[in-house]
């Protein structure tokens, strides 16, 4: 047969007969043949590959479940990954001509923050590109988060109906979009509950497990401690947890502790972590489906996504002591 025939019955052409398509195919199988994809590019002016950008570790427990969404959703679609390293401290590095060497069709990028200038030249670039956890948008680019500051506002709101006034918040890193709306959350939280937090009450961190820890220490040690405490993720409530076990302050009888995130070790703790769940996998399969959707309709408007949250309680909350 003809490389024009073959190639029409595997880009499902429908003027092939069904007797020559069945033919293709079965000699296809028996020979085991797979399309060259690099060739296919060429002619249909298509890569299909996806580059992602972080600017954060690949050991960030957020990040492996994020990825694991992103992984089923581009194997769906038929795209390639690539991780594309962000060269900025090279003279000459220019990370939009880096993006358009690597022939990406969209970039995912996760991990900038607020007014980071590369962040700005991508969206400038046209090249389409979602981001994760960051609020830009341009002609070709969009965004998708979770509703962070809603979610610390119903962690604020939770722990106010057990009765508690002291609460408290160990902070994000600042600068950063979800840093900053989580803050944003519970200062609204606080304020919707008729309470004033104190300068001391909220403690800036990174989202670690130090800073956590430290935090923590830093709350404990105040005249008049908390009686509950919201950290920005669930890193940092896992060392503020460490923190009140050395103290000798039980928990949930003196102090109630929710995170962030619901990562794997949130279930394992002792006691188990009361937290704000993100459904990580689906946000980064909702990351996929959007940017698929802005390189497929240029002229489609650029998404702007806020994906609810979800409050998981377990042990680590309970009724405010007497007085609290």
């Amino acid at each position: 047969m003809s490389v024009a025939t073959v190639s029409k019955v595997l880009n499902d052409y429908t003027t092939v007969s069904r007797a020559t398509r069945e033919k293709v195919l079965a000699l296809v199988a028996e020979m085991q043949f797979r399309p060259n994809e690099a060739a296919r590019s060429l002619v249909g002016r298509r890569s299909m590959t996806i580059g992602i950008l972080l600017t954060t570790g690949l050991s960030n427990p957020f990040f492996v479940h994020l990825l694991g969404g992103i992984d089923e959703a581009l194997k769906e679609r038929g795209y390639d990954l690539i991780y594309l390293a962000q060269l900025s401290a090279h003279p000459e590095y220019n990370f939009v001509q880096h993006c358009r060497s690597r022939n990406v069709e969209g970039v995912l990028a996760f991990g900038f923050q607020l007014g980071e200038l590369d962040a700005d030249k991508l969206v400038a670039s046209g090249i389409p590109t979602l981001f994760i956890d960051l609020n830009l948008t341009g002609e070709r680019a969009g965004y998708v988060s979770s509703d962070n500051k809603e979610a610390v506002q119903g962690a604020v709101r939770y722990l106010h109906e057990l009765g508690h006034r002291r609460i408290a918040y160990v902070a994000g890193l600042p600068g950063s979009y979800v840093g900053e709306r989580r803050l944003a959350g519970y200062r609204e939280g606080m304020a919707a509950a008729g309470l004033i937090p104190r300068p001391d009450d909220i403690v800036v961190g990174d989202f670690t497990q130090e800073t956590g820890y430290r935090a923590m220490r830093q709350l404990l040690a105040l005249a008049e401690r908390p009686t509950a405490v919201v950290c920005g993720s669930d890193k940092a409530a896992i060392g503020a947890l460490q923190a009140a076990r050395e103290a000798g302050v039980a928990v949930p009888d003196e102090l109630s502790v929710v995170g962030f995130d619901d990562i794997d070790e949130a279930r394992v703790v002792h006691p188990p972590l009361t937290t704000v769940r993100q459904d990580m996998p689906a946000l980064g399969r909702l990351a996929v489906e959007l940017l698929d959707r802005l390189i497929a309709e240029p002229g489609s408007p650029a998404p702007s996504v806020i994906v609810p949250t979800t409050l998981v309680v377990r042990g680590t909350t309970g009724a405010a002591p007497m007085g609290g």
